[in-house]
């Protein structure tokens, strides 16, 4: 456990620093630094957690003369595996911000690095306390360190409105996990988890109705974090706001951590029942609704950093189909429930590695030409290459194209939601449903392609254009963290058994009576094979025995274009026989998919639709009473008419002082003389 308090205190120490260093490199250097030494000890301790099978905790402090709550540090699977993410991605973040956030050099870095590491801190303990009470506390602690993050360029409008949404919209989600917790309290007399288990167990048989809706509380708060649809309307206002590390961080980890508090309260918290079922459904149905709007509505993006934000909503749409589709078969057939949770979670690994890749590549974008706006910008790939390279990695991971490692979570995924047709005791509607659920992420998962070629192609492809700051490189130690994260999605997706026995152990560790990892998913480093049924495999994904031919037939090509030295040219574009220049003929990012844009944006009434999202809401016109109008407000009848008479009362004082001060002065000079007199005749009766 000392690692852990090593961890904290590294980061807290950090926080103090920066807060009053007013020197941005060196405020960075120190950021870096404790960032460091937080995530090699959590990295350690989660390594060893899983290694050692075994579960570590500790109770810091308790709160019982008062509360029956206690701040417990327990580190299970599920927490090791979240804190493996925040430890690798932190990391990377902390050292993407130290050059990048020379950007702003009208900015305080006091503004950004302490919350940045506040948020950290944070995110620790979100994964780390068993108390409800302790966790409400961090997850607060949570959202507002990021608030201070979203609202970091304050003097922008955009900046405010993100952040007031995110602010609103994010409190209101935290009174629903309050409620719920109360009502828990109220049967439990008791905040730990273990406890809460048991009284929802209780309420589950003999008071369904209030177990509902706790649980409805717990869903509210948790898929509003998340950036769920409709709850996550605030998301794609928010997220972009912030300077790109932050926005990395915040799509690569905050919006993963709701997904753990949703995997934590329903997989483990909530017992095993039908309720687990109902639940697991409606969770499955919000996230396809949060694939298709947050997917279609990115595709009609123009800007970086918000096209990505709507990518995050459809992404953590793809985390709750295999996670609602896990919880509801787990209990009916444990191969496919297992299947379906594993790729839920394998996803939230994928995604919190290539969405926190492409954040930090937005963020290359802007530091190099000022903007992230994909109709301003192209060619970059000559004066990047690096760049373009890892975000070709980041979008054809995101995308699921094999062999990277969107591929085999999406392939779960998908599979799982299909194969429950072949379930016989489900009842028919649901088996549509759930075919209809894999078969519309599918389709998606070709326009998440489609978005992210436009990305690449608007952006680093054609000619070299833009304003274009050919004196401000890419830093190496903002180059750094896209390569790390960038060979991550290739070997995690070379290598898929590893991250899978890792999450599979953490799925066991919440439903014991799973079977084993080999009867799923094979036993052979070089692939995965998968079973919905024993002894019988339904699919298999062997990533090397395809990249190895692939590798092979572009050796051969690049080997006979050398061998041929066929002669090159380069000559200037035609354009019809035109006078153009290359600015007025470019094809910018808003071209893209033209045709499809325009089918996907509508307008209903005074509401305008782009991509199925709503981008202009009709003003509300209340009529009122002027009578009504006046009780509401309060200075015209109460506080003004007391003011003035105070005013005026102060005035007539004033008055009377001035008439009174030369009478005042003679008085005072004359009780001055008699009193000195009384003295001296005192004093000389007593000699």
């Amino acid at each position: 456990m000392q690692y852990i308090y090593i961890s904290f205190l590294s980061l807290f120490l950090g926080v103090a620093l920066t807060s009053f260093i007013k020197n941005k490199n060196f405020s960075g250097f120190l950021t870096v630094l404790f960032t460091a030494i937080s995530s090699i000890f959590l990295f350690y301790i989660s390594i060893n957690t899983i290694a050692g099978n075994k579960i570590i905790e500790d109770e810091v402090f308790s709160l019982k003369p008062l509360l029956n709550s206690s701040c417990v540090v327990s580190i299970d699977y599920l927490s090791a595996l979240f804190l493996m993410i925040i430890s690798l991605v932190s990391l990377c973040v902390s050292l993407f911000s130290w050059k990048y956030l020379n950007v702003y050099k009208t900015r305080s870095s006091a503004r950004f690095y302490p919350f940045l590491m506040l948020l950290f801190i944070s995110s620790v303990g979100v994964v780390c306390v068993k108390d409800i009470l302790f966790f409400i506390i961090f997850w607060e602690f949570m959202t507002v360190s990021s608030w201070f993050l979203v609202v970091f360029e304050r003097e922008e409008k955009s900046a405010i409105k993100g952040g007031l949404q995110y602010f609103i919209a994010t409190h209101v989600a935290t009174a629903f996990l309050i409620l719920a917790s109360v009502i828990l309290y109220s049967y439990s007399n008791d905040f730990s988890f273990t406890e809460i288990n048991k009284s929802l167990a209780l309420i589950i048989n003999y008071q369904p109705g209030i177990a509902h809706f706790i649980l409805f509380c717990f869903f509210i708060a948790f898929v509003t974090k998340a950036g769920v649809l409709p709850f996550g309307f605030w998301l794609p206002n928010a997220y972009p706001q912030p300077p790109s590390s932050a926005s990395s961080f915040f799509g690569g980890v905050m919006s993963k951590l709701a997904v753990y508090a949703l995997v934590r309260f329903f997989c483990s918290v909530l017992p095993l029942s039908f309720h687990t079922q109902v639940w697991g459904f409606v969770i499955a149905v919000f996230g396809v609704f949060s694939i298709f709007i947050g997917t279609i509505a990115a595709l009609t993006q123009d800007e970086a950093k918000r096209l990505m934000s709507f990518h995050a909503i459809g992404q953590v749409g793809y985390i709750l189909l295999g996670i609602g589709v896990g919880l509801y078969f787990i209990k009916i057939n444990p191969f496919l429930g297992a299947v379906a949770l594993v790729g839920g979670l394998l996803h939230v690994f994928n995604n919190s590695i290539y969405k926190s890749l492409l954040f930090l590549n937005a963020g290359s974008i802007f530091y190099k030409t000022a903007t992230t706006d994909l109709n301003k910008v192209s060619g970059l790939i000559k004066v990047m290459p690096v760049t373009a390279i890892t975000a070709l990695v980041g979008s054809l991971s995101i995308a699921g194209v094999p062999p990277f490692n969107g591929f085999i979570s999406k392939l779960l995924i998908f599979e799982s939601s299909i194969w429950s047709a072949k379930q016989s005791e489900v009842f028919l509607l649901i088996k549509g449903a759930f075919i209809v659920f894999g078969i519309i992420s599918i389709f998606i998962s070709a326009v998440t392609l489609a978005s992210f070629l436009k990305f690449v192609n608007s952006a680093f492809m054609g000619k070299l254009q833009g304003a274009v700051d050919e004196k401000r490189n890419i830093p190496l130690l903002m180059t750094l963290p896209q390569l790390i994260l960038a060979i991550v999605c290739v070997l995690t997706g070379l290598f898929p058994i590893i991250p899978l026995k890792l999450i599979y152990a953490g799925t066991v560790s919440l439903f014991n009576d799973l079977p084993d990892f080999s009867l799923i998913f094979g036993d052979t480093f070089a692939g995965v094979s998968i079973s919905f049924l024993k002894n019988y495999s339904q699919g298999a994904w062997f990533p090397v025995f395809v990249i190895i031919p692939l590798i092979i037939l572009c050796l051969l090509i690049f080997s006979f274009e050398k061998y041929a030295q066929a002669p090159k040219r380069e000559v200037k574009t035609w354009y019809g026989g035109k006078e153009h220049v290359p600015e007025e003929v470019a094809y910018r990012g808003h071209s893209f998919y033209q045709p499809f844009k325009n089918l996907v944006s509508f307008r209903i009434g005074k509401v305008q639709f782009k991509g199925f999202y709503p981008v202009t809401t009709p003003s509300i016109k209340i009529s009122v009473s002027e009578k009504f109008l006046k009780i509401l407000q309060p200075d015209e009848w109460l506080y003004y008419p007391l003011t003035n008479k105070c005013v005026k009362l102060f005035e007539y004082v004033e008055k009377i002082y001035e008439l009174t001060t030369k009478k005042y002065i003679a008085w005072l000079i004359l009780g001055s003389i008699v009193v000195m007199v009384l003295l001296f005749y005192i004093s000389g009766g007593k000699q």
